[in-house]
């Protein structure tokens, strides 16, 4: 599987209600994969792909402060058809949310 994880935030939340949804990927994922992924996992169709590479900048630690680095992550901004959304990502109108009676 290419996908390891939906990226759910307050800011992928907000442009997933204009159909872009965001996913954490393998290092080694291209877009074509993760396309082929995100269609066969949700039975949507796909129609453009942005890739973004988190670089994460070395920091010193420990007595001797030497350098590591954490983990670098990849992420997938995916969009959909018109129309199509994926229910992972419960996308609600705040106004609406608001109004329970």
């Amino acid at each position: 599987m290419i996908i390891i994880k939906p990226i759910i935030t307050e800011k992928s939340m907000l442009s997933a209600r204009n159909g872009l949804y965001t996913f954490q990927v393998f290092l080694s994922a291209t877009k074509s994969q993760v396309k082929m992924a995100i269609e066969s996992t949700f039975k949507v169709k796909v129609t453009g792909i942005s890739i973004l590479r988190r670089h994460v900048p070395a920091k010193a630690t420990g007595s001797k402060r030497l350098l590591g680095n954490s983990a670098q992550t990849k992420y997938a901004t995916v969009r959909l058809s018109k129309g199509q959304s994926i229910e992972l990502f419960d996308v609600k109108d705040p106004a609406e949310a608001g109004q329970k009676k």
